[in-house]
């Protein structure tokens, strides 16, 4: 049973252990050591970012969860105490919940709508094991590293895994404008990461795909499987980073943005050229 080689667990628990890294501990890694060893003894913190994405995931991947989680706080005047009485009483009675506003409800509805108006993607979201974490031990670095892929898409007749997907709230799901977003924020080294290591396990080829979901109205969503030029660039990223992290590992040093030397530095070349040509 395919499946059999990935776990169930509360998000929680797959991010206790500081020392079993994912991509997005690799990407940070990239930027500099020193900012990925801070943010690792500073414990993992939540933005209102992350807390929107976690709230977006929910709604499309967990949607009984999210029913029972999330919930809408009425307005009360404080000024009055009756109101106060009855928000002390909806506060007990909603207590462990977590409150979202009408407006933001509305933009996760309509994100969700959004994707499943796409029939492609709505065969992806329906036909798919959500959610599940994998660990494995990097054989070259000996690094403890995990995944939690949004979506192992699964043959609907054969219930083989045949892909995996993964959902991003974005400003933008149009092709020229996500391409530029899968560079600045590491979505390439997540793909070759996650892609790599479910191919490893299940012995054969996987492929990854983004499904970017815009979070203002209209909502356009889009699905993109990442191609092999993408996937390279990806694979030398975690590759170097796991490289990296387990020379710092054994020398004990966390370095900002140079190893003790200085550089040179330049303008892009763009700016430069902007100008020498115009000479």
């Amino acid at each position: 049973d395919e499946l059999s080689m990935f776990v169930d667990m509360p998000a929680e628990e797959y991010h206790s252990n500081p020392n079993v890294v994912g991509h997005s501990a690799l990407v940070s890694l990239l930027q500099s050591p020193k900012r990925y060893r801070a943010s690792l003894l500073a414990g993992r913190t939540v933005t209102e970012a992350m807390e929107f994405g976690t709230a977006f995931h929910t709604r499309v991947l967990e949607p009984e969860l999210f029913e029972q989680t999330y919930v809408v706080k009425p307005k009360f005047d404080r000024r009055k105490s009756a109101d106060k009485e009855a928000e002390a009483a909806w506060d007990a009675q909603n207590e462990g919940k977590k409150t979202i506003t009408e407006s933001g409800l509305s933009d996760l509805n309509g994100m969700f709508e959004s994707i499943m108006e796409e029939p492609h993607i709505e065969v992806m979201v329906n036909n798919s094991y959500r959610e599940k974490s994998f660990f494995w031990t990097d054989e070259e670095t000996g690094i403890e590293c995990r995944i939690r892929p949004d979506l192992l898409v699964y043959d609907a007749q054969t219930k083989k895994i045949i892909a995996v997907a993964d959902l991003k709230s974005t400003q933008n799901a149009s092709k020229e404008r996500f391409k530029k977003e899968i560079s600045d924020r590491g979505y390439d080294l997540q793909a070759a990461f996650y892609a790599d290591a479910v191919s490893g396990v299940l012995g054969r080829a996987i492929p990854f795909f983004l499904i970017p979901v815009e979070s203002v109205s209209p909502f356009c969503a889009a699905s993109y499987e990442v191609g092999s030029v993408t996937m390279e660039v990806g694979r030398k990223k975690y590759r170097t980073a796991l490289q990296l992290l387990q020379w710092c590992r054994a020398n004990n040093r966390w370095p900002g943005y140079q190893l003790g030397q200085s550089d040179v530095i330049e303008i892009p070349n763009w700016a430069a050229q902007a100008v020498l040509n115009d000479v």
